[in-house]
């Protein structure tokens, strides 16, 4: 049987705007419940706080006893391993074929096999109709087929509670139908809990065993649905009927309260009360059959279902009329405030990529991968930046020694500051605004596209799986070039000292050798790595925390990398100065 959720006085706010407040609502084991409301007032918000991926501000959450709501994150994904949930579009990993997707968990959570994961998963495929697509990427199926791939993937570890946002969203009536029959038989199969997010009337209607609706920031109904649809609550019957007429209008601002007047008369014989908004209006039918498994296959939460009804134990709530539309208004949060909190973000995203570093089973493949991406797209603008800035450097500090007649310290001044200076920014800044650009575009829209939610809840720390390669990739790449930066721009100070300036190639040698040493490249590597790891840091933080749509993402890699260039700059600042007053006879 599947596990209990007990939600207790869940408020949840964006900003200076209450979502909901107060939600109190226990969801049976084992049994279909589905949430339903107008569009905009917070079911897929509810959803995303019930697998801990949204932190409301009070409340409780007790998935058989452990508070997601003030759960670490570290049990919070420990939890998630018992969820399975299907989101709007899927949330299928774009890299990843259909047969790899759905294998995914499997692989990371489990030591099976790949011969019992293939079992495993083409058993899955074969229950949602999708034997035979397994070779094709998301790209290439349709959107019922990414729903079904996306029902399979969370099927395969047996999870105790099935979450589902939005089934019908994209599908045509036949297929949500299709949809809705095939998550009752699933519940047969697994017995599991289900919670569903809805406002599709038919599939509420048919499927579940509760339900519940949100409406003005208030859970204003919840209960069995033998109660449910036959109530007269003006609300409730509006939406269920789908009549325009009523208490919701087009949008929150012009919905009516509910203590305008309302016709309510006793309908058909046997006592059963509907409502009638105007002459004309269709009536709410009485109670349509629910859908029951095509394979004749029982379905124990049913059983326990009619028990509970019938023994009173099942009761349905109506939220009380003087704490509907009661809307909760928080002071919102300064310019420096939310600086100050994105500055402790980015910080604890820096701490928690070094941790994850040293966690197992670590991700080497996406680390080569991501190595060999940075560096390919960032080895040439490079090389072609540090030619001209080591050129620059020694022109400069080629007519400035000749100026103070320290001609002879040309070639160490030169190599100085390029090894030292030079390099390190010119190579941090190319990958920041190349390598970085792009793991922060490619986080985003894998964050609109619900990708790491998904990762979330299917118990997988995003930090450790994506974060670190790609942190780590940025240092071993600024290494890598900076050392072949501080190699070209030394070359190229050299020609230009020596053709254009006329200067004297043994005596430029002679201060390079006299005064540079090891340590001095030594100096440059380290800000590299430090520089390295402020670029992946910086690029993978603001693709995690992308707003949404695609103007969020191109709005994140902008910022990424101006941030970058802003830190790397402070960084170098504080570094060099450091260095200068810890070891002043080697500074440059």
């Amino acid at each position: 049987m599947g596990g209990t959720v007990e939600v207790e006085g869940l408020s949840k706010t964006y900003g200076s705007q209450n979502i909901w407040h107060d939600v109190t609502l226990t969801l049976p084991a084992g049994e279909i419940t589905a949430l339903l409301g107008p569009s905009g007032t917070g079911k897929s918000v509810f959803l995303k706080s019930v697998m801990g991926l949204v932190q409301p501000e009070a409340g409780s959450i007790l998935i058989d006893g452990t508070d997601m709501v003030r759960a670490t994150e570290a049990m919070r994904l420990e939890m998630r391993k018992r969820f399975g949930v299907l989101f709007q579009d899927g949330a299928l990993f774009g890299s990843m074929n259909v047969y790899d997707n759905v294998a995914f968990p499997l692989r990371e959570h489990t030591k099976k096999t790949e011969a019992d994961i293939r079992a495993i998963v083409m058993e899955k495929l074969d229950m949602v109709g999708l034997v035979g697509q397994e070779h094709k990427v998301p790209g290439e199926i349709s959107g019922g087929m990414k729903k079904r791939a996306g029902l399979a993937r969370s099927l395969v570890t047996d999870p105790e509670i099935i979450l589902i946002d939005e089934p019908d969203s994209g599908l045509d009536p036949v297929r949500t139908s299709n949809l809705a029959q095939l998550l009752v038989e699933v519940n047969a199969a697994t017995d599991a809990t289900m919670l569903v997010v809805t406002h599709n009337i038919e599939l509420a209607r048919t499927m579940p065993d509760n339900l519940g609706m949100l409406y003005r920031r208030e859970l204003v109904m919840f209960g069995p649905r033998e109660d449910f649809l036959l109530t007269d609550h003006p609300v409730v019957s509006q939406f269920m009927s789908g009549d325009p007429e009523g208490p919701i209008g087009m949008s929150e601002e012009v919905d009516h309260r509910r203590d305008e007047p309302v016709d309510l008369t006793p309908a058909y014989p046997g006592g059963t009360s509907i409502l009638t908004r105007h002459a004309g209006a269709r009536p709410v039918e009485v109670l349509p059959r629910q859908l029951t498994p095509k394979s004749g296959r029982p379905r124990p939460a049913a059983d326990r279902h009619r028990e509970r009804v019938s023994s009173g134990a099942a009761q349905l709530y109506i939220a009380p009329d003087d704490e509907t539309d009661r809307a909760r208004s928080l002071p919102r949060k300064g310019l420096v405030t939310r600086a100050l909190t994105s500055v402790g973000d980015l910080f604890a995203l820096g701490l928690d990529a070094i941790r994850s570093t040293f966690r197992r089973p670590f991700a080497v493949r996406e680390l080569l991968e991501q190595f060999w991406f940075v560096v390919s797209v960032s080895w040439i603008p490079a090389m072609l930046v540090a030619i001209p800035f080591g050129a620059v450097i020694a022109l400069q500090l080629g007519t400035l020694t000749v100026q103070v007649g320290a001609q002879s310290f040309t070639g160490a001044a030169s190599v100085l500051a390029v090894v030292q200076q030079a390099a390190p920014i010119v190579t941090t800044l190319v990958i920041a605004g190349a390598g970085g650009a792009a793991i922060c575009a490619d986080l985003g829209s894998r964050r609109i596209k619900d990708e790491i939610d998904a990762m979330r809840v299917m118990g997988i720390d995003p930090v450790r799986r994506l974060v670190v390669p790609r942190v780590l990739a940025c240092v071993f790449a600024a290494v890598l070039l900076n050392g072949l930066v501080s190699v070209v721009g030394v070359i190229g100070g050299y020609f230009f000292n020596v053709v254009v300036q006329g200067g004297t190639p043994g005596a430029y040698l002679a201060s390079f050798t006299a005064l540079a040493q090891i340590s001095d490249l030594w100096v440059g590597e380290i800000k590299a790595v430090i520089f390295g790891f402020v670029a992946g840091v910086v690029a993978c933080y603001r693709g995690l925390n992308t707003a949404p749509g695609p103007k969020g993402v191109g709005d994140a890699v902008n910022q990424s990398v101006v941030v970058t260039f802003l830190l790397l700059f402070f960084v170098n600042f504080v570094i060099t100065t450091l260095y200068l007053q810890l070891v002043p006879g080697k500074g440059a």
